[in-house]
């Protein structure tokens, strides 16, 4: 029996080294990754609540939406689009996790979004790319969604539950009429995002 606890002790401290030490690797690479990056980071294109809260797209939405052009487009740069997705994520998250900053990288045909969650004491950076194809429609999917560098597109199925919400939530706006115009086309440029939209 003594033999038997001693076995079971012996398993159970191999157990937690390795823990430990997978959880040391686990945080020894993210803490590398984020001082690279953080050194790489363009700042015109940091959003925070501050300059979230400065940005007034009233103006653009309604122009867009009360002209009385058959079609029309609204061009949102990097930082316009950035406090859109701050200010969604901000009030879906909660009082638990704050949204401290958002950063994109933004290229012809696809985007990469950062966003710095906080919860107490820990920041992680989590990232999703934004992509569309080069055709006629309002459909952007996702194919990467990591924490720092690790890949956890594969984790519950994430990308294929974000690409679902994506979908619907630009058949909801065409539905529901919530710009004024039905979006017949999105597309991701440089620095821009452009949406082409026709009156219903």
């Amino acid at each position: 029996m003594k033999k038997f606890f001693h076995t079971v002790l012996t398993l159970f401290l191999l157990l937690i080294i390795f823990l430990l030490l997978f959880v040391g690797y686990i945080s020894l690479r993210y803490m590398n990754w984020e001082k690279e990056f953080e050194k790489g980071i363009n700042t015109a294109y940091v959003i925070n609540q501050t300059s979230a809260e400065s940005i007034d797209l009233g103006g653009k939405i309604a122009e867009f939406a009360l002209s009385t052009d058959d079609v029309r487009s609204l061009e949102l740069n990097v930082t316009e689009i950035g406090s859109v997705i701050y200010n969604t994520l901000d009030s879906y998250f909660g009082e638990n996790i704050n949204v401290e900053r958002i950063y994109i990288q933004p290229s012809e045909s696809r985007w990469v979004i950062y966003i710095d969650l906080r919860y107490k004491r820990f920041s992680v950076w989590v990232s999703v790319d934004i992509n569309k194809d080069n055709v006629q429609s309002a459909q952007l999917y996702t194919t990467d969604v990591k924490v720092g560098p690790f890949d956890i597109s594969d984790i519950s199925d994430i990308s294929s539950k974000i690409n679902k919400g994506i979908g619907e939530a630009v058949v909801t706006l065409n539905e529901n009429g919530l710009v004024g115009r039905y979006i017949e086309n999105i597309e991701l440029l440089g620095d821009f995002v452009i949406l082409k939209g026709s009156r219903y």
